[in-house]
C-alpha cells in the first residue's frame, strides 16, 4: 500500500444538494450528444436469455436503484436521449454482447411525474449488437420506493428472474449519512418531514433479503461515506463505495463504471477509480468559477471500505477511547475537518474521523486505531478542492475520507444527539464513554 497521506491527497470532491439544501442535484449527464439511443420498442425476445435455471447462475446481477420522485426526477430521462440512462445505453456499448448478456444488470426507477409508473428494465444487447433497454417489470400503481418493503420486493424479483452467483446493488438518489437514503414525494403530494425517506436500519433489513451478502454497495448520492452507515451496513455486502461529500451533479459517470461493474477483479476499487479518473480529468479547480451539470469542473471525492474490517475497527475505537473523559463536543466541532458545510441549515452530521480519533486518543492508541483504519478504506480519492452548492470552494488538504458524527450539545440533549444512540455503531464502538 503507498504512502496513507499520499492517498489522501488524490481525491476530488462534487456537488449536489440534499434535501436540506433544496433536494438538488445528483444524477446527470455531461455529453448526451454522444449516448446512442435505444432501439424503438425493444422487446425481451430480443436480448438472447441463457439457461437461468439455479444450477445455471450467471456471474453477477446489478441492481441499480433510482428513488427519482423528488427534484432530481427531471435527470432521469428514461427515453434514453440524455442522463444516467443513455449513460448506461453508452457503458453498454463499449461491452461485448456475450459479457453484458452473461449478466444482468437491472435498473429500477420511480419519477415524479404524474403518468409514470415504477419500472424495472434490463441492460443489453440484441442479437444484431443494438445496445437496448428492455422493460422486464412495471409496476401497477406508484410505490413508495423508499420503503424497505419495496426495496425487497425489487431485489426478490431480481434474485427470482435473474439469479447469480454475486449481486451489486447501487442506491441512486437523495443522501445525508446516517440520517437516511433516499426520498420519495408521492407526486409532489408529501413535504417536509412527511416525504418518504428510508432509514439505514431499514435499508440494512432490505439488503439482507438477499440471503448473502452483496459485493457491493453503491451509493450515488451525498454524505454517504459514512462510518455509521458502513457499520450498520457491514453484514449485508462486501464493499461500500461512497463518497463523504456532496456528490458531483452529474452524478456517477455510468458509460463508464458499467465497465467496472462487470469486470473480473476488484469490482469496488475499480469502480472507485473509475468515478474519480472521471472527474479528476475534468477538474479545473476554482479557476474557471462555478461549476455546472453541464460542464463538471469542481472535483470529486470518492472512497471504498471494506466492511469485513469495522468490526475490528469498532473494537480498536473502543479500546483507544479508554480514559477519555471531558470532551467539549462544542469545540471539538469547531476542531474537526467539516465534510457538510451546510451552514445554514445547522446540519454538521460529517465530520473526519481521523481527525477526531487523532484529537481524542493517546498518541500511541491512535497509531494502533489508525492501522486498523488504513485496512478499512482500501481506497481514497479526491482533488486538492472541491466544490459544495452550499459554500461554494474548499479545500480537501486536510482531509481523510470517511465521515464521524459528533453530538451537538455537551449535554446530549439535542433529539439528534439522542437518536444518535440507535446506531449499531455508536453501540459498538464503546462511544458512551464519551459521555455522547
Amino acid at each position: 500500500m503507498k504512502s496513507w497521506w499520499l492517498h489522501i491527497a488524490c481525491l476530488s470532491l462534487s456537488l449536489c444538494v440534499c434535501c436540506a439544501c433544496g433536494d438538488k442535484g445528483s444524477s446527470a449527464t455531461t455529453e448526451p450528444s454522444n449516448t446512442p439511443a435505444p432501439a424503438s420498442a425493444p422487446t425481451a425476445a430480443q436480448i438472447p436469455i441463457p439457461d437461468l435455471s439455479p444450477v445455471n447462475k450467471l456471474p453477477r446481477t446489478i441492481i441499480l436503484y433510482m428513488a427519482g420522485d423528488n427534484s432530481l426526477s427531471f435527470l432521469l430521462k428514461t427515453n434514453g436521449e440524455s442522463g444516467d440512462f443513455a449513460e448506461m445505453l453508452a457503458g453498454a456499448a463499449q461491452l461485448d454482447a456475450h459479457l453484458l448478456n452473461q449478466n444482468h444488470v437491472l435498473i429500477f426507477a420511480d419519477k415524479s411525474d404524474d403518468d409514470f409508473l415504477p419500472t424495472i428494465w434490463r441492460l443489453g444487447k440484441s442479437v444484431d449488437g443494438k445496445t437496448m433497454l428492455v422493460e422486464v417489470k412495471k409496476f401497477d400503481t406508484d410505490v413508495l420506493s423508499t420503503d424497505p418493503a419495496v426495496i425487497k420486493e425489487v431485489i426478490s424479483f431480481a434474485t427470482t428472474n435473474y439469479p447469480a452467483n454475486s449481486y451489486g446493488f447501487v442506491y441512486w438518489s437523495h443522501g445525508d449519512g446516517w440520517q437516511y437514503i433516499g426520498i420519495d414525494q408521492q407526486n409532489g403530494t408529501l413535504s417536509g418531514d412527511a416525504r418518504g425517506k428510508t432509514t439505514i436500519s431499514g435499508l440494512a433489513e432490505a439488503l439482507s433479503s438477499l440471503g448473502q451478502k452483496f459485493d457491493f454497495v453503491m451509493f450515488d448520492a451525498c454524505y454517504m461515506l459514512s462510518m455509521e452507515v458502513a457499520y450498520e451496513l457491514r453484514n449485508c455486502t462486501k464493499y461500500i463505495i461512497a463518497s463523504p461529500t456532496e456528490t458531483p451533479g452529474p452524478g456517477a459517470p455510468y458509460d463508464t463504471m458499467l465497465v467496472a461493474m462487470l469486470s473480473d477483479n476488484n469490482v469496488p476499487v475499480g469502480m472507485g477509480q473509475a468515478f474519480f479518473d472521471y472527474y479528476n480529468q475534468r477538474y479545473e479547480g476554482d479557476n474557471n468559477g462555478i461549476p455546472t451539470n453541464d460542464s463538471w469542473h469542481g472535483g470529486v471525492t470518492i472512497g471504498v471500505v471494506d466492511c469485513g474490517v469495522l468490526e475490528a475497527l469498532a473494537k480498536a475505537t473502543a479500546e483507544g477511547l479508554k480514559g477519555v473523559a471531558g470532551v467539549d463536543n462544542v469545540a471539538l466541532r469547531n476542531a474537526i475537518f467539516p465534510y457538510d458545510r451546510r451552514n445554514f441549515v445547522d446540519r454538521h452530521y460529517n465530520f473526519d474521523m481521523v481527525d477526531i480519533m487523532k484529537t481524542l486518543m493517546k498518541e500511541d492508541a491512535f497509531a494502533t486505531w489508525l492501522n486498523v483504519y488504513q485496512h478499512a478504506l482500501v481506497a481514497w480519492h479526491t482533488t486538492p478542492k472541491y466544490y459544495s452548492s452550499a459554500s461554494r470552494w474548499f479545500s480537501m488538504e486536510t482531509a481523510h475520507g470517511i465521515t464521524h458524527y459528533i453530538p451537538k450539545t455537551n449535554d446530549i440533549s439535542d433529539d439528534m444527539d439522542k437518536s444518535y444512540h440507535a446506531t449499531s455503531w455508536y453501540k459498538d464502538a464503546g462511544l458512551s464513554q464519551l459521555g455522547w
